[in-house]
């Protein structure tokens, strides 16, 4: 719980975890999404993790926020746990937000990206 307040604390914290996304190991990889997701739940936690994955976007000149996390996604087929926190992540940042237009649009934002399209192919489910 005190490295977790420490963490949420520290106005550039998140933002340097969520950038260590740029990993090669896809365990590293699911422990920063399960980390990402779990401050997403807490009072406040939604805004640093979209705030933290513009600076994502901008630092890794991305077009789209969440572009690379998609793409490790659809390449990392080989890590079950990986894809597993992929999804569970994308789930608590799209399902914990109360405004139902905001939803959609983050909906869409992940749409746009092709994570329908890739579960479908995959025999999964629509998130």
């Amino acid at each position: 719980q005190y490295g977790f307040n420490l963490v949420m604390s520290h106005p550039h914290a998140v933002n340097e975890i969520a950038l260590s996304l740029n990993n090669k190991n896809p365990r590293m990889k699911a422990l920063v999404l399960e980390l990402l997701a779990a401050v997403c739940l807490v009072r406040g936690g939604h805004e640093i993790i979209l705030a933290a994955f513009d600076n994502f976007k901008e630092v890794c000149k991305e077009k789209h926020r969440f572009e690379r996390l998609m793409e490790y996604f659809r390449n990392e087929d080989s890590s079950i746990d990986f894809m597993v926190a992929c999804m569970q992540f994308i789930n608590i940042v799209v399902h914990s937000v109360e405004d139902m237009n905001f939803r959609v649009h983050l909906q869409y934002e992940f749409t746009k990206l092709g994570l329908e399209e890739f579960l479908q192919v995959r025999g999964g489910s629509r998130v």
